[in-house]
């Protein structure tokens, strides 16, 4: 599993993509977690706290266990799979710059951007 991709759905349900959807299946990850790890575990600590908490470290957390537990494993991959169709079906985008705009530098209109954007030695011609 990789845990950049799970990275990137937490932190779009911690954003709240998806609205209730959402919330449901950040839901169904935290029971998924307390039933077979504990009401006490780390995992489930890591999943409660993860509005404060770094997803990266919340996903390094799942995916280990997932490594070490073939059984959650299929859970957890099932789970991504199903929440990864629903964050793409509820998440529209939209980018507009109007009107008197004037854009000194770089813009870049996305959606949801996982990592870092590269400019590499590109300078910019109003500096």
């Amino acid at each position: 599993m990789d845990p950049t991709v799970l990275a990137a759905i937490i932190s779009a349900l911690v954003g709240g993509v998806a609205g209730e959807a959402g919330k449901s299946a950040w839901a169904s990850l935290t029971a998924l977690a307390r039933d077979r790890f504990g009401r006490d575990s780390p995992e489930a600590a890591a999943l409660e706290a993860a509005p404060a908490g770094d997803t990266r470290e919340i996903a390094g957390i799942l995916v280990d266990r997932a490594e070490a537990d073939p059984e959650f494993r299929e859970s957890l991959a099932s789970w991504t799979a199903e929440t990864g169709k629903i964050i793409q079906r509820s998440h529209d985008v939209s980018n507009t710059i109007s009107g008197d705009a004037r854009i000194h530098g770089t813009v870049i209109q996305a959606g949801d951007i996982f990592g870092s954007i590269d400019l590499g030695s590109r300078r910019d011609p109003d500096r």
